[in-house]
């Protein structure tokens, strides 16, 4: 399998200017009301921590983007029962046709087996088409309130 299949990609069109969508994706407070798991970010900066995960799992990462408003990356260091080498979550915002376009980008299965790797990028491909539909309707239903 070539690198090419071991990163999940999905995208979806948004009816918001580019910076209330990152707004929507960089706060913490606001991650949580589309994402569904808990999100800490003390502090938006590249090298900055961040933890992720429901409470008793938290696992943590660092911002390693940060370009407002078009690129928001994080570093999933090795995780124990997920992923064995390093992880990056890409978020790239667009301008387009007057709204967003938000692409989300996953690495860090190279290392699992055949069967074992299709298996997680079926189940993180899943997982980001549902919360990019959350985010699309967060965002289009609060609009006046996401900055």
């Amino acid at each position: 399998m070539d690198a090419e299949e071991t990163v999940v990609k999905r995208d979806i069109w948004i009816a918001a200017p580019r910076e209330r969508v990152w707004g929507a994706i960089t706060n913490a407070e606001t991650i949580m009301q589309w994402w569904g798991d808990t999100w800490i970010i003390p502090k938006l900066e590249v090298g900055g921590g961040i933890k992720f995960g429901r409470p008793g799992s938290m696992i943590q990462a660092t911002i390693a983007v940060l370009d407002p408003p078009r690129q928001f990356s994080i570093h999933w260091p090795p995780q124990p029962n997920y992923q064995a080498e390093n992880a990056y979550t890409i978020f790239d915002l667009a301008e387009e046709n007057g709204g967003t376009r938000v692409t989300v980008s996953e690495t860090g299965y190279e290392a699992l087996s055949g069967a074992e790797r299709q298996e997680r990028l079926n189940r993180t491909g899943s997982g980001y088409t549902m919360v990019l539909a959350n985010l699309k309707s967060y965002v289009e239903s609060h609009i006046q309130d996401v900055s």
